[in-house]
């Protein structure tokens, strides 16, 4: 999927269209590449601007970038829980390349580590490997 750069004013649209698609369908699909990193851009972009607006005592200014901060975050948690809740489902199973192949590098290390978890907390029961 193509590299995003995503902007402030498109982020939240796009995470509501991504949080849609992922709700339409069992399994994952892939993000566009970036994505998490964009997120993390754009929030860290918004808390600067609210310090600086505090900073030059612009209340209003402040209050503005408070409510955007507010909408994104409302907006990406939402994604996030449905996203991830695939995520901790997929871990349970075997997984294959194809699986594999639509999660972000971040989301790869977290599927790879609750299969871990499973895997043991499994073992413990079964008294042996899975």
């Amino acid at each position: 999927m193509e590299m995003i750069e995503m902007s402030r004013h498109n982020l939240t649209t796009r995470i509501r269209e991504l949080q849609r698609a992922e709700i339409l369908t069992k399994k994952l699909r892939k993000l566009p590449t970036g994505f998490y990193d964009s997120v993390k851009k754009v929030m860290s972009e918004i808390a600067e601007d609210a310090s600086k607006a505090l900073e030059n005592r612009d209340l209003e200014g402040y209050l503005h970038f408070k409510e955007e901060m507010n909408a994104l975050e409302k907006g990406f948690r939402w994604f996030f829980q449905v996203r991830w809740e695939k995520i901790a489902l997929y871990s349970m199973y075997d997984l294959n390349q194809e699986d594999l192949a639509v999660l972000s590098s971040y989301e790869k290390a977290a599927v790879l580590e609750f299969k871990s978890v499973y895997d043991r907390f499994y073992s413990q029961f079964t008294g042996g490997d899975q």
